[in-house]
């Protein structure tokens, strides 16, 4: 039997897809991140590898090399980096035929025609990739929390927190009540925002810790509206601006404009697809938005392209 296998790695969570050709699935697995900046070399294998034998245990099947396999890994865009997966996959005999790809790439295949398009993904971080129907490609974001991520859960979050910081020093009127500041006080298990910070800085809280916080606040703006604008559309607007460096570097003429959404993040707050929106239509094209709640799925086309192109 033929089997292909997809692999969407970021910094939440690792989702695989055995597959057959032609997409129907056979097993499904899952494990923690597999970001190599977000969490390291090892942990980042180690879930690539749990990933992987989950979806085999659940196809009922022994683990072994498969036909093709397409691994879309945030944090491995390198070529260094690249070298590194190569050499796990090569030791761990994951497939006959590798392509290593941007996560981005995922959500190009899975969610544009003919996989010509660009895709931006706001997750935990944020990223846009694009490709051109001549097969050429381009990308925009991805440099991580510390210099980059615009518009992720992360930066979303910190950005509420340090609002909710102005507030309590005064540097800005606090509302009564402050729903923003009542939401993340109680996640983060902490009495008032004056002592905020010990949570914010405690050893167990990290990149992926803070980015969760994010369901927190997209509540907060329900309850206060004002917050759309403070937080929200500003987040949209920073993956507007990804997406049209994209197409600038593509050369992709105003007007219809393939466009695949993906990340927890993105996909739950329509405040910020809008804005992304309204981006691109003010500098003159004209989004066909298609949201692509699971990116693996473009692993397993580009797995099963390989595999035809190799003459499988």
């Amino acid at each position: 039997m033929t089997i292909l296998l997809g692999v969407d790695g970021g910094g939440t969570s690792t989702d695989v897809r055995l597959a057959s050709p032609g997409g129907r699935v056979l097993g499904r697995g899952k494990a923690g991140p597999s970001n190599a900046k977000a969490v390291g070399l090892d942990r980042a294998r180690q879930a690539l590898a749990d990933a992987i034998a989950s979806a085999f245990a659940d196809a009922a099947l022994e683990p072994r090399p498969v036909a093709s396999a397409c691994l879309g890994l945030a944090g491995f865009d390198r070529p260094d980096e690249r070298h590194v997966l190569l050499s796990w996959a090569t030791d761990s005999q994951w497939a006959d035929r590798l392509t290593l790809v941007n996560d981005g790439d995922l959500v190009v295949a899975a969610g544009t025609p003919e996989g010509a398009g660009i895709g931006v993904i706001a997750g935990t971080g944020s990223i846009a990739v694009g490709r051109a129907p001549d097969g050429r490609k381009a990308r925009a974001g991805g440099w991580g929390h510390l210099i980059g991520d615009e518009g992720s859960a992360y930066a979303v979050v910190i950005d509420a927190l340090r609002l909710v910081t102005r507030r309590v020093d005064g540097c800005e009127p606090a509302p009564t009540p402050d729903p923003l500041a009542d939401r993340l006080c109680r996640a983060l298990g902490v009495p008032d925002p004056s002592v905020i910070v010990s949570a914010v800085y405690a050893p167990g809280l990290d990149r992926t810790g803070i980015a969760a916080l994010a369901p927190e606040v997209l509540a907060a703006a329900e309850e206060a509206p004002e917050l759309v604008d403070r937080l929200l559309r500003p987040a949209g607007e920073a993956l507007g601006k990804q997406v049209l460096a994209v197409a600038r570097k593509l050369g992709w003429p105003a007007g219809p404009l393939p466009l695949a959404l993906a990340g927890g993040f993105l996909l739950s707050a329509p405040a910020v697809s809008s804005a992304l929106v309204d981006t691109l239509a003010s500098a003159g094209f004209a989004p066909h938005a298609t949201p692509v709640p699971e990116p693996v799925r473009g692993a397993v086309v580009l797995a099963e392209r390989a595999l035809a192109s190799a003459g499988g």
